[in-house]
């Protein structure tokens, strides 16, 4: 039986207000996770700090197989506030990310990443509902070159990771986060039985074909 393990750093006592809510709130939503897809047992590690998307106040990490990293800013009115269920929103975007590290993996080339994240989003949003979040529904001006972009450079493993899905380069921010979401969108129109839930170990060649070059 998959569980969790919850490990709050707070020696500063920065999170001590927040202990109890966090850990019914990050519990739950795991519990409903696995309702949908089999997810490994974690770690989760959260701690306090700034270094967090300031629209949210919080940030999800999940680099390695078996454990996700999560920082909460209880300075940043957005992460007090949870509008919309929002850390829920971002744990179950990791916890797919979790899930297909004990599968395929997050992946090494630019499409591979691309088809982890938009997996990634729709799951949130299948297991929450709602909108996609801002940084899957940047506007058609940002994302018209992108389609091309991706499928020349796809299959690319020294891509810049940072560039792509953070806008360090000279792309638009979080680019690589609406590529993905558009791309499995697409997926799911054309495969309408299928969910993000039950793609999680889905070869990312699958979605290479619904690039939209134009």
């Amino acid at each position: 039986m998959s569980h969790m393990i919850l490990h709050i750093l707070n020696a500063q006592e920065k999170l001590t207000a927040h202990r109890e809510w966090l850990n019914t709130c990050l519990t739950e939503a795991y519990t409903r996770a696995n309702m949908l897809m089999k997810l490994p047992s974690l770690d989760i590690i959260v701690k306090a700090g700034s270094h967090v998307i300031p629209e949210k106040g919080h940030l999800g990490y999940s680099p390695e197989p078996g454990v996700v990293y999560i920082t909460v800013d209880p300075e940043n009115s957005a992460f007090c506030s949870n509008y919309n269920e929002s850390l829920e929103r971002m744990f179950a975007h990791e916890l797919h990310h979790a899930a297909r590290w004990a599968g395929p993996g997050y992946g090494f080339s630019l499409g591979e990443a691309i088809v982890s994240e938009g997996l990634a989003g729709h799951f949130a949003l299948e297991l929450y509902g709602g909108e996609p979040e801002p940084w899957e529904r940047l506007n058609a001006e940002e994302v018209q070159y992108v389609g091309l972009r991706l499928y020349e450079n796809w299959d690319r493993t020294d891509y810049d990771h940072n560039a792509w899905f953070f806008g360090t380069g000279n792309l638009p921010r979080w680019l690589g986060y609406t590529a993905g979401f558009k791309l499995v969108s697409s997926y799911l129109q054309a495969n309408p039985n299928q969910r993000a839930s039950m793609l999680v170990s889905a070869n990312a060649e699958e979605f290479r074909t619904f690039i939209q070059t134009q």
